[in-house]
């Protein structure tokens, strides 16, 4: 695969996770400086 394929691949990726929870409760916990508690939702 090459870089702009690899690049394109990677947003696309990123794109699913932004409505999940488990983004979210990453986000939360980093910014909370805690270990996340991921659900797979």
């Amino acid at each position: 695969m090459g870089l702009a394929d690899g690049l394109a691949f990677e947003i696309e990726a990123y794109n699913r996770t932004i409505p999940t929870q488990d983004r979210r409760e990453g986000v939360s916990a980093f910014n909370e400086k805690r270990s996340p508690n991921f659900t797979g939702d």
